[in-house]
């Protein structure tokens, strides 16, 4: 047996980590049903402008990313995004939405839609912050 240190890992061997250790926790989880999502914006030339992606899993819809295009934002394309997301998870049973956001990024923007902080990690990763929301989807008033 041996310790091997490596920087810049290749994906297939994080991800071979990764499923060692779903192996071990799908069995133990009350649903083994992990369902990816996204949802892209085009423009007229079917160029890539924004979008919103994630998984589903049990009843929750945690998303990963959400981003627009910066010629393209302040035209409420963000809150398109987050609506169609929340109503897929509805569609899906989900109770719950969870996302994190960096503290130049959506902090302020998140709460004007019914999204709870729960936590924020300081001085990340040097001086920054990163942001943890939850919104519960059966008490929305955003609907």
């Amino acid at each position: 047996m041996k310790f091997e240190k490596v920087f810049n890992p290749s994906d297939a061997s994080v991800k071979e980590l990764r499923d060692l250790l779903v192996t071990f926790n799908l069995p133990r989880f009350e649903t083994d049903k992990i369902e990816e999502f996204a949802i892209f914006i085009k423009d007229d030339e079917k160029q890539l402008i924004g979008g919103i992606s994630g998984e589903i899993f049990g009843q929750w819809l945690n998303i990963d990313y959400l981003v627009i295009d910066e010629n393209y934002r302040n035209q409420q394309l963000g809150i398109k995004l987050l609506t169609q997301a929340e109503d897929l998870a509805r569609e899906k049973n989900c109770s719950h939405v969870f996302l994190t956001t960096f503290g130049f990024q959506g902090k302020d923007y998140y709460p004007k839609f019914g999204y709870e902080e729960i936590f924020v990690k300081k001085n990340y990763p040097i001086t920054g912050t990163e942001h943890f929301f939850t919104k519960n989807l059966c008490n929305d008033k955003h609907k």
